[in-house]
Parts: C-alpha cells; sequence; structure tokens
C-alpha cells in the first residue's frame, strides 16, 4: 500500500506539472519576459521558500548547520539545470507545449532515472529490477521519440501564433535548444538524488521523512533563479518592455498561477518518491515525466495545438502514449521487483 501511494502522488505531480506553462498561452499584452520573471520568481524563490518553511520545523537551525561544501553541490546543479528551465520556456513560446514535452522532458526522464541508478545504486543494474529499469528507459524513449515526430508533424502543418518559427536556421537552433535543455533538466533530480545530508539533518531537527525533502529546493533552485532572472531582465531591458507590467498588471495572475503550479508539483513529486524505497529518485522521477509528458499532451490538446491535423500525425502521437503508458507499467514492475 505505502509503494501505491508513493505511486499515486508521483502520478498526481506529473499530471499537474504537464499544465504549469498553460497559463503562458492566457498572456495578451505582456511579452514572454514579462511572464518569465514573475513566474520564475515565484517558482524558483517565493513558493519553495514558503513550503520548506511551512513543512520543515526550525528551518534556520537545518542551514546553519550545514557545512558550505553540502550547499555548493546542490546550487551549482541548480545553476545549471536553470538553463533547462529557461530553455524550457523558450521552447514552449516557440514550438508549442507537446513537442517541448516530448523531446524535452523525454531525454531529462531518462537521465534522471538511469544516473541515479548508475551512481548511487549500480549493484542493482545486474538483478532483475536493474534491467527491468534499463528496459523501461528504452521503452520510454521509443514513445518520447514517437510523440516527438508526431509533434514535429504537427508543427510543419498547422498555422504558428506571431514570434512562433516552424524551420530553417531558427528553427532549429531552438531544437537545439529543447534537446539541449532535456539533457540539463535531469539535474534537478540529481540534485534531489545528492541532497542526502541536508535531507537528513532536516529529519534531525524534526522533519518528516516525506517533508524533509523540501529543505533541498531552496538551494538548489536558488541556482536556477539567478539563470531565469537574469535573462528574463536582460530581455526586459533590451525589448523596453518593462512597461507592460504596468499596461496590464491583471495578466501577473497567469505568471503567479503557472509558478505556484510548478513549484507545487515538485515538492509532490519529491514526497512521493520516499514511498518507493530505494529505487524511489529513479523510478519516480521516470513515472513523473511520463505523466508530464502525457498531461503535456492532453493540454496542447485541449489548447488547440493539435486541430486539424491529420489522422496519420494523430495516431502515430497516440501510438506514442501507448508505449509511454507500457515504460510506466515496465517501471512499476522494476520498483516491485526491488523490494
Amino acid at each position: 500500500m505505502v509503494i501505491l501511494a508513493g505511486f499515486l502522488i508521483v502520478f498526481f505531480a506529473g499530471s499537474i506539472m504537464g499544465t504549469n506553462l498553460v497559463p503562458l498561452k492566457w498572456i495578451r499584452v505582456w511579452k514572454w519576459e514579462n511572464f518569465w520573471f514573475v513566474y520564475s520568481i515565484m517558482s524558483l524563490l517565493i513558493v519553495p521558500i514558503c513550503i520548506a518553511f511551512i513543512f520543515v520545523p526550525h528551518l534556520g537551525a537545518v542551514y546553519s548547520s550545514i557545512p558550505p561544501s553540502t550547499m555548493v553541490k546542490p546550487f551549482l546543479y541548480g545553476v545549471l539545470w536553470g538553463i533547462a528551465q529557461l530553455g524550457a520556456g523558450i521552447s514552449v513560446d516557440k514550438i508549442g507545449l507537446a513537442l517541448t514535452g516530448s523531446i524535452l522532458n523525454g531525454l531529462c526522464a531518462a537521465l534522471g532515472t538511469l544516473t541515479p541508478l548508475l551512481l548511487l545504486h549500480f549493484e542493482l543494474v545486474s538483478k532483475p529490477s536493474g534491467q527491468l529499469l534499463l528496459l523501461g528507459t528504452a521503452v520510454m524513449l521509443l514513445g518520447v521519440a514517437l510523440c516527438g515526430w508526431a509533434g514535429y508533424q504537427r508543427e510543419k502543418t498547422q498555422p504558428l501564433p506571431p514570434g512562433a518559427v516552424r524551420s530553417g536556421k531558427t528553427y532549429m537552433l531552438v531544437m537545439i535548444l529543447c534537446v539541449v535543455s532535456g539533457f540539463l533538466a535531469a539535474l534537478l533530480n540529481i540534485a534531489l538524488a545528492f541532497g542526502g545530508d541536508i535531507v537528513q539533518l532536516a529529519k534531525a531537527q524534526g522533519a518528516q521523512a516525506q517533508w524533509a525533502v523540501f529543505a533541498v529546493w531552496p538551494i538548489a533552485l536558488l541556482g536556477g533563479l539567478v539563470v531565469n532572472i537574469g535573462y528574463s531582465v536582460f530581455l526586459l531591458t533590451r525589448n523596453k518592455t518593462w512597461g507592460n507590467f504596468g499596461a496590464k498588471p491583471a495578466e501577473i495572475g497567469a505568471a503567479i498561477l503557472g509558478g505556484s503550479i510548478w513549484m507545487i508539483a515538485i515538492a509532490i513529486y519529491s514526497s512521493g518518491t520516499v514511498y518507493l524505497g530505494i529505487l524511489g529518485v529513479s523510478v519516480g522521477w521516470a513515472l513523473f515525466n511520463i505523466t508530464l509528458i502525457l498531461s503535456g499532451n492532453l493540454a496542447g490538446l485541449l489548447t488547440g495545438e493539435w486541430k486539424s491535423i491529420g489522422r496519420r500525425i494523430f495516431s502515430v502521437n497516440v501510438a506514442g502514449v501507448a508505449v509511454l503508458l507500457v515504460a510506466t507499467i515496465i517501471m512499476a514492475a522494476a520498483n516491485y521487483s526491488a523490494h
């Protein structure tokens, strides 16, 4: 029952995470940089600090007892991951939720799943649980490839919103950014995997096991904040779009909602991994991203990204979704056999 609870928590987290950038589609006066400035402050600073203070007793004492060397690694991982977060925002703006989700989150899922397994539990590679996890990762990548191909074909046939790109050098640059972001995005899960010392200190101060991981996020996400705020300020200044904040202040609600959904989903996910046992970080990250891809595709469908698409292209996307569900079953079997 405990493992089942972990699966349900992770699935729920992935489901709401897939919708976190839908509010980006709601802005009319604000530009991307206006949205991303507020979104980053909410998701990477305000909400993670609030969650940590609420659920981790004596958080100040936890941080004051952490050696600086222990904080450096999660922070640096966060800086590199921040590039991925920035790339995700740019990619969604240019090529849509579904295609970005399939490529970026697919690569992120594979790396974030395998890295903790190979670095922390390499002995399991030769056992059924580890082999099932490797198989599940391969099946997951196949599903991602199918969804990605369908998303690419969709982009070639649909009218694009203002500022979006379809082909040529610019399009390829966006795709490269999406792929690079997918590789770097896995560092957020690695920051969690290697934040064990911080988690133990939080537990020593009275934090419950499923909530102690919240102490890691303000440190790791601070690194990501530096990158995302820095780029947003650069665009706001270059494009002279600071005035948009005052021209349409009501649009701040979309950015606040999107940023809050993102961090709440991350918090729920990190709590769910505690219930999944020794492979919790690996299996949990895979299931989280599979669910994220599925919900991102659904969000893209509901917001019109798949409107007027040919049956063949849509069928390939459905096949990709089906393969991802098979990968989910294999991942679940891997986690079950590890116990």
